[in-house]
């Protein structure tokens, strides 16, 4: 009992002892070592203004000034059925590092016991007066694991790691569905715009064929035009049939995505927003903000600490352990001077004949902190390609889009040209027909490239992480 008194101070000065890092962190690898850099801008990004870095004021989505886009994020964020669960992840990774934390401290828990026992004859070291007897007992039993070499410290650093890549995750995955709400609301509209041009596209069709067929039956027609106005009457409902189906499953994908029925949801409508300006020179360093490269940070350092871990499992293991109360073989006198029994004193756990042990779990943790390092930098160059490929697509379709609209522009002074022309008796009415058709495909196609340069702009901010 001396000793015990002389070596329980000691270990607590020992363990109290001021230190920058601990033991375990100390055997760990260094992370840093493991982070691309992340210097430069991107091979797409302009360079004729410096990089633009500030943070946004309010949400991404708000940029395109569209109050239904705003409507359907805003529904997805509270009722998204995915985005719950993920957020039940985060809590249970917060709940896992509130039981890692409370290993901190000293675990007490209170005993206490009646009853009555019987024992064995043929089992007895000596006589006894009676085999039968009562027992009454209450007290405390207490267990500290002093930490030494800072390993409880470190796991729950490590599960603190874990619980801020969860929650990463989970703005990962949140930013995922609203930007994937975003894309396919955009389509949708495109298709909607499709639909009614590809309508009277096929009215126009319709009637092309009933007057090339009665020119046909008063013999001043040929029956080839007859069938290629056929032909074109079945390519028009054909296209029509398919712009209905994908507006139909875009509708249903946005309502599963605000998690509502396709039944009882409808799409609010409006006109197309113009994409938000980009920035010039955008560095790399911004996709520090992207949730998924946190979310491959804080796993790659928590492997770190469980490198350090599996090393400091190969040293002692120092526990103070302890109990106290009362005890006796009857309820009268349990709590008297003489029931007291206390029982505390220092247990070390040594390792004996588990190097192999050891040594293939030291090697399986990192393995895994090898694997994690190469997560991290297989995310990082996926993040660099997918704002280069946005930003390319970016400049891409607002070349297009230029062209179509000059196209349109084109095709819709023909048109009325046309009809002039036939209203003056110039020409007849199926040179109109042909000039609105051809107008109506090139607005069909402007809603596309327009759907597409939207889209490409919610990429671009998705793949900085939803900020600039």
């Amino acid at each position: 009992m001396k000793k015990a008194r002389h070596v329980v101070p000691a270990l607590l000065a020992l363990y109290l002892l001021p230190a920058c890092k601990t033991v375990t962190e100390q055997l760990s690898p260094d992370p840093a070592q493991s982070i691309p850099e992340s210097k430069g801008t991107f091979r797409q990004a302009g360079e004729d203004s410096p990089p633009a870095t500030q943070a946004l004021e309010k949400p991404w989505w708000e940029l395109f000034k569209d109050s239904s886009l705003d409507q359907l994020i805003a529904s997805l964020n509270d009722s998204n059925p995915d985005a719950k669960a993920a957020l039940a992840r985060v809590d249970q990774s917060l709940a896992v590092l509130g039981i890692t934390r409370a290993k901190i401290l000293p675990t007490v828990t209170g005993t206490s016991l009646a009853g009555s026992r019987q024992d064995s004859r043929n089992n007895l070291l000596f006589e006894i007066d009676s085999l039968n007897y009562d027992r009454f007992s209450i007290g405390l039993n207490a267990t500290w694991e002093l930490d030494l070499w800072g390993r409880v410290q470190a796991t729950a650093k490590s599960d603190r790691y874990l619980a801020s890549a969860e929650d990463a995750s989970y703005r990962s995955l949140l930013l995922s569905l609203q930007a994937n709400l975003a894309r396919q609301y955009f389509a949708y509209q495109a298709n909607h715009a499709q639909l009614e041009y590809l309508q009277k596209s096929h009215d126009l069709a319709q009637e092309n064929l009933k007057m090339h067929q009665a020119r046909l039956d008063i013999g001043e027609g040929r029956q080839s035009d007859v069938s290629k106005a056929l032909q074109e009457l079945q390519d028009t409902a054909s296209a029509l049939e398919l712009a209905t189906r994908n507006t139909g499953k875009l509708h249903h994908s946005l309502a599963i995505l605000t998690g509502v029925l396709p039944s009882s949801f409808e799409v609010p409508q409006g006109p197309f927003p113009l994409p938000p300006a980009i920035p010039a020179g955008l560095p790399s360093a911004l996709l520090s903000r992207r949730p998924d490269l946190i979310s491959a940070d804080n796993q790659l350092r928590s492997a770190a600490i469980r490198v350090g871990l599996g090393k400091v499992d190969f040293l002692p293991k120092f526990t103070i352990l302890g109990n106290a109360g009362y005890a006796s073989l009857s309820e009268g006198n349990l709590f008297e001077k003489a029931s007291e029994f206390f029982d505390y004193g220092p247990k070390v756990d040594i390792p004996i004949f588990q190097y192999q042990l050891r040594k293939h779990a030291v090697g399986q943790a990192k393995a895994r902190f090898t694997e994690q390092a190469a997560h991290y930098q297989s995310a990082f160059l996926n993040a660099v390609r997918e704002v280069d490929d946005a930003l390319l697509d970016l400049k891409s379709y607002s070349r297009e889009l230029a062209h179509q609209r000059q196209t349109l522009d084109s095709t819709t002074l023909s048109a009325k040209a046309a009809k002039a022309s036939y209203d003056t008796g110039l020409t007849d009415y199926f040179d109109y027909i042909l000039a609105e058709q051809i107008r109506l495909q090139s607005a069909a196609r402007e809603a596309t490239l327009t759907a597409e340069q939207l889209s490409a702009s919610v990429r671009l901010i998705q793949a900085l992480g939803g900020n600039w």
